[in-house]
């Protein structure tokens, strides 16, 4: 990975990288100083995954429709290391505080996903990233059905795995059934949760779009049901209860109402984002930290999805 070094003699005068400890523990985000406005614009500086021209023309559309959440203050630098390259953007630093745990933060943060679905609907945005669906060769069921065991038995001894175990089995129908319908796609986060969401008294504020891809809303609605409180301080050891899961939802149906198809296929797209994204934050990415996060995933490995976040 490059060092600050690197990616500060990429951007130049544009950008000064004013600490090198990471504001991150899981990657390299780095306190930063945008200059060349009227005023110098604090910012964070960090690693773009994707092509960063359609995720910079979507973050833009976002901010021009009124939408709380970031969008690049300078353009993307490319940094060559090691025969790597690996490209840089620097964000605004905004100002917040994280989810306190309450109903009223997931009333605002289901407002905030509701208004970035409506203000993407019908945008077209060419080199957007795809949706990845899950694969449906049996060898890969089988591993994950294995692993899903193996960490059941490492981490929750006393939880009973074999429901996802079995909805595991039945995987590639799934699949099919959800691949073929004509649900609506538009770009979406597929990352909204607690741990990149930020609020202050106007609401919700989004602060990491990198996972984006262009896929169907309901598996964006869908992440955020199941994974909202994953690896946040305060969730206090569950997944969201029917009265979090209520404002959040309501929330967000009244900025952007479901289709009739989408309301059908709820149940189906809860499961198939539990099993193809829920899965693997249940065997190889497990983390113990913070305190409360095994047993959030305990409870996400035993839940019945379909009762817990019912669209009511």
């Amino acid at each position: 990975m490059p060092t600050a070094a690197l990616v500060q003699a990429a951007f130049g005068g544009t950008a000064t990288i004013d600490d090198e400890v990471s504001l991150s523990a899981s990657s390299d985000v780095w306190p930063a100083t945008v200059h060349g406005g009227p005023e110098p614009v604090a910012a964070v500086v960090k690693r773009t995954w994707g092509a960063p021209e359609p995720l910079e023309s979507w973050q833009r559309a976002l901010v021009a429709r009124g939408v709380r959440t970031v969008a690049p203050l300078v353009p993307a630098v490319a940094v060559e290391d090691a025969g790597t390259t690996t490209t840089w953007v620097a964000y605004p630093r905004l100002a917040g505080r994280t989810w306190d745990g309450g109903v009223d933060d997931l009333a605002a943060a289901g407002t905030l996903l509701g208004r970035m679905h409506a203000a993407s609907s019908g945008l077209a945005i060419d080199g957007f990233a795809p949706f990845e669906w899950g694969s449906d060769e049996r060898a890969s069921i089988d591993e994950d059905i294995e692993a899903i065991r193996a960490a059941a038995a490492e981490h929750w001894p006393d939880a009973d795995g074999e429901r996802w175990a079995d909805q595991l089995d039945g995987f590639a129908p799934l699949l099919a059934r959800l691949r073929g319908a004509d649900l609506p796609e538009l770009p979406v986060s597929l990352d909204h949760r607690a741990a990149n969401v930020l609020l202050d008294d106007a609401g919700a504020l989004m602060v990491d779009l990198e996972n984006a891809a262009m896929a169907p809303r309901l598996f964006d609605l869908a992440i955020a049901a199941l994974l909202w409180p994953l690896e946040h301080e305060a969730a206090g050891g569950s997944a969201l209860g029917a009265e979090g899961w209520a404002a959040l939802r309501d929330a967000y149906l009244a900025e952007s109402p479901l289709t009739p198809q989408e309301r059908e296929l709820w149940p189906e797209a809860l499961t198939y984002m539990k099993l193809e994204w829920g899965t693997w934050h249940l065997t190889e990415g497990v983390e113990a930290e913070p305190e409360g996060n095994l047993r959030y995933l305990e409870d996400l490995l035993t839940l019945d999805e379909a009762a817990r976040f019912p669209l009511g």
